[in-house]
């Protein structure tokens, strides 16, 4: 190594060549080589996160989380599912750190972008790939109620919302189960944070979508619905959030009412 080469340039040049990697690794359809530059990825992205803050730190940050989610998207490309399940999956953990330390346009950033592969990867009927980043919307959205962030609840709610359309039309059955049930389960959690906003706003979304699953004849995602209401309706109902418990109670009605008259 010359003596004019710093750490950081070599950190850098390691970056690149790792993104390249990834790339490569993803258009040979290399499992293994694809999953292993992302993880890589992820703890070049991870260790950004934990240094002072400032415009160069952020905007590498972001290049790298840009990255994982360009591969991800070749990986949908090449039909491996499991590849794109670990982008997901690493997208939300980096997520949820940046948060944890206050990074909030980096965690709003990783977020978005596992929030928009999960809707191509539903797109694209890849339903497993589409359930895990789903389940990474979920665990980020649970993670910001816990935080009192409620820009990223709100944006997990808004994906898992759009998710759950894509799922119900297309008919991929895990991924959007998996998506209503998250929708759920961040409003528990916004509920015991006592965040009123964000547990309405989960209400309201299920009841829509339980109208959807309604109108399109879907039995199974309609009962996931009021499965999910009923929870959130249980853990309510032990605060003082009379309007959101309110809204549960007539959403749980309107959707049984519909199947009735459907059945």
């Amino acid at each position: 190594m010359g003596s004019g080469v710093s750490p950081v340039d070599v950190n850098e040049l390691d970056e690149v060549r790792t993104i390249e990697e990834g790339f490569k690794k993803a258009y040979s359809g290399d499992l293994k080589g694809t999953v292993e530059a992302v993880d890589k990825l992820k703890g070049f992205a991870l260790q950004l996160i934990h240094l002072d803050v400032n415009a160069e730190n952020e905007l590498d940050i972001k290049a790298l989380i840009i990255s994982i989610g360009d591969i991800a998207r070749v990986s949908a490309e090449m039909k491996m599912e499991q590849a794109c399940s670990v982008s997901g999956r690493v997208l939300g953990d980096i997520a949820l750190e940046a948060a944890s330390q206050k990074r909030e346009p980096v965690a709003i950033k990783a977020l978005s972008i596992v929030g928009s592969l999960a809707l191509e990867f539903a797109g694209k009927g890849l339903d497993a790939a589409a359930r895990n980043a789903a389940e990474s919307l979920g665990t980020c959205g649970k993670g910001s109620s816990r935080m009192k962030m409620e820009t990223m609840i709100s944006l997990s709610e808004v994906y898992l919302m759009q998710v759950s359309l894509i799922s119900i039309e297309k008919g991929l059955h895990k991924a959007g189960i998996a998506a209503i049930g998250y929708l759920g389960e961040i409003g528990i959690a916004s509920a015991k944070q006592a965040i009123e906003t964000s547990t309405l706003e989960a209400a309201v979304i299920l009841e829509d979508l339980g109208n959807t699953a309604v109108s399109e004849n879907n039995e199974s995602y309609a009962k996931a619905v009021i499965e999910a209401l009923e929870n959130l309706g249980t853990e309510v109902s032990q605060g003082g959030m009379k309007n959101v418990l309110v809204q549960i109670a007539w959403s749980l009605e309107m959707i049984r009412y519909l199947l009735w008259i459907e059945a």
